[in-house]
């Protein structure tokens, strides 16, 4: 096997090396022939070589200790590539409209309830409003929001029955005071002298004051 691979490599040596016109040529004419492919042959090889040994391993030691940036960049592009300049800036705007219907601080939920109260008063009703229990509310530690309770009362002025009309507009008005507040209880009673009573239960959303948001 070891003089079939000599001699064939010979081969190729007497082939690549040929001198036409002179089968029996000197060895020194021969690597004249020889220079124009060797020289290109050598320098692919030292460049081969120069990759794997040397260029190579420095780059991945170096993507290595960058890791945690190439990973970010990489984050960064598919996030450019799934989401358009406009849907960004759309959705920046909805995120900026839905965050002005939170409370920042259950602090704020005095001076509403006294709003809702004066919106009651003005349309003919006495109302009380009580903040209810927050513990009762099944909140996350890790959401972004949760809920405030309230509990109210409406009672008709006995000097203007006729203000029970106006109800589903008081209850409307509600709802578009500028901040989040669901209805989730309306119980209507009367009395035997035709005064109706109104209980509500309502809720507020309110922002948890999570560290990095506060900061």
């Amino acid at each position: 096997m070891k003089t079939k691979l000599i001699a064939f490599g010979l081969l190729c040596w007497h082939l690549l090396t040929d001198v036409p016109g002179w089968p029996d040529a000197p060895p020194w004419m021969r690597w004249r022939r020889a220079l124009p492919l060797l020289v290109p042959c050598v320098g692919i090889l030292f460049l081969v070589s120069w990759n794997l040994v040397g260029r190579d391993p420095r780059i991945r030691a170096e993507r290595a200790t960058h890791q945690a940036l190439f990973s970010l960049e990489e984050e960064i592009v598919s996030l450019r590539l799934s989401c358009s300049e406009q849907q960004a800036q759309d959705l920046a705007i909805r995120i900026a409209g839905a965050d002005k219907l939170l409370l920042a601080d259950p602090a704020e939920l005095g001076p509403i309830l006294a709003a809702l109260k004066k919106e009651a008063v003005a349309r003919q009703w006495d109302a009380t409003f009580q903040a209810g229990d927050t513990s009762l509310e099944n909140t996350d530690a890790a959401a972004q929001v949760y809920y405030l309770p309230v509990r109210g009362k409406l009672v008709v002025n006995p000097a203007d029955p006729s203000s029970f009309a106006s109800l589903i507009a008081l209850l409307e008005r509600y709802s578009s005071t500028g901040k989040r507040i669901d209805l989730t209880r309306v119980a209507i009673r009367a009395d035997e002298q035709g005064r109706y009573a109104v209980e509500l239960n309502l809720r507020l959303a309110c922002r948890h004051a999570h560290e990095k948001t506060s900061q």
